[in-house]
């Protein structure tokens, strides 16, 4: 299967309360000509979907915080929610990507996020469970937390507890396995990468997924790809 087409679409708005702006949001999402493929506008629905949701839920949780500080400094500029994605994998009916969020807190303070999405595309749209790409009745978590744990020479049992199935994308190379700043290591260490190569600990490619890790889901909220175990 040919690579989808990707542009790019944004979603822009302010939160104002009583005429001052508390809460800027710009947030990225793929976009797929809709002549380029069968399934294009279901997949537009969804990403768009995916960025109000995430608008949404990190909106909320600042308010509160932003709400006092522009009371205390006014002329402080507001909270910001600044959303980036980047393409990983585009190919053998699998789209796979990751979204950058920066979080501006007011002075000094700010910290970005990674979420994870990976797609099934064929004539519709299915989230892809990270399950797909192991045999069936292989233990993932373990797989996935003990080769991070050895490549990257941290305590596996942190990794274990670390670990989150939100917290993954596809690669040309193999799976990436990321942990936020402060989850296996110093915050000062910054996000934690790690790639298993398709082959190695049973990983499987792309073309060799296996039918039944693929699952129809409305195209509401946050879709991210999940371990099925």
């Amino acid at each position: 299967m040919d690579k989808l087409n990707l542009t790019i679409g944004r979603l822009e708005r302010d939160i104002i309360e009583d005429g001052e702006i508390l809460i800027q949001i710009a947030l990225q999402h793929p976009v797929i000509a809709a002549d380029t493929h069968p399934a294009a506008n279901e997949l537009n629905r969804c990403f768009a979907a995916m960025a109000e949701t995430l608008a949404t839920m990190l909106s909320l949780g600042m308010l509160g915080e932003a709400r006092a500080a522009a009371q205390i400094m006014p002329e402080a500029l507001p909270y910001q929610i600044n959303g980036t994605f980047t393409t990983t994998y585009n190919a053998h009916g699998v789209l796979s990507f990751y979204t950058d969020v920066f979080l501006y807190v007011g002075g000094m303070r700010g910290i970005t996020y990674r979420y994870g999405s990976t797609f099934a595309v064929g004539d519709g749209v299915r989230p892809l469970f990270v399950s797909a790409l192991f045999p069936a009745g292989a233990d993932v978590r373990d797989l996935i937390c003990d080769f991070a744990a050895e490549r990257n020479g941290m305590d596996v049992f942190a990794v274990r507890e670390a670990f989150s199935p939100e917290n993954v994308y596809l690669t040309d190379g193999g799976l990436a396995v990321f942990f936020h700043p402060g989850d296996v290591g110093p915050v000062a260490g910054g996000m934690v990468v790690v790639v298993m190569p398709y082959g190695s600990n049973e990983l499987l490619s792309p073309p060799l997924i296996h039918p039944s890790a693929a699952v129809s889901v409305e195209t509401q909220g946050v879709i991210v790809i999940d371990v099925d175990i």
